[in-house]
């Protein structure tokens, strides 16, 4: 099982988790080993539609990495990506009209849907997309419940978790990863 540690920007300020403490470009060149993959959660992006694309050219120096920056049209996609992102977070939220296709088009990469809404309300997708589409949860731990491990077999599901505690588990059921702050995932792995 993957563990992918996240630091988040808002307001063009880098952290070292959803909700953690400031954090420098150099910060993240010593406690991010180079070439590992990254998570970055764009809030300015997803909030504003305000990527903080020249930031992930600075990143992507030193890390691989995973964006979610809430694009909301085909053009931030290829924005996202030209700016150093190899995998990208869709959220149907933002982009009721999203073109999976095209955006499959654009990239070969690995794409992920944001379905935390959907699993909290127990909803499916509002879509079915062909093609290997990952899913991403930032529910509380506590919605996660079990997966099959039919589900987990033919489809990558990460997990945002605020600790490592319930690894073993998700590891059982099948889980591709887990997605952790990176001020948590520090001597854990």
């Amino acid at each position: 099982m993957n563990i992918v540690p996240l630091v988040s920007l808002k307001n063009t300020k880098l952290f070292d988790g959803k909700e953690g403490n400031s954090l420098s470009l150099v910060d993240i060149s010593t406690r991010v080993e180079k070439d590992s993959l990254l998570y970055v959660l764009d809030l300015d992006g997803i909030e504003r539609n305000n990527p903080n694309l020249e930031l992930y050219q600075r990143l992507a120096e030193h890390c691989v990495l995973w964006i979610d920056n809430g694009p909301r049209r085909i053009d931030d996609v290829m924005d996202t990506i030209m700016s150093g992102a190899t995998n990208i977070t869709l959220r149907e939220d933002l982009w009721p009209a999203l073109d999976m296709p095209d955006v499959q088009e654009l990239t070969d990469d690995e794409i992920y849907l944001d379905m935390s809404k959907q699993h909290q309300e127990q909803k499916t997708l509002q879509h079915s997309y062909n093609g290997d589409i990952g899913i991403i949860l930032f529910n509380e731990e506590t919605l996660y419940g079990s997966f099959s491990k039919e589900r987990t077999v033919h489809q990558k599901i990460y997990l945002y978790a605020s600790s490592l505690e319930k690894n073993q588990l998700w590891s059982e059921q099948g889980i591709t990863g887990i997605i952790i702050d990176l001020n948590k995932k520090q001597g854990a792995v």
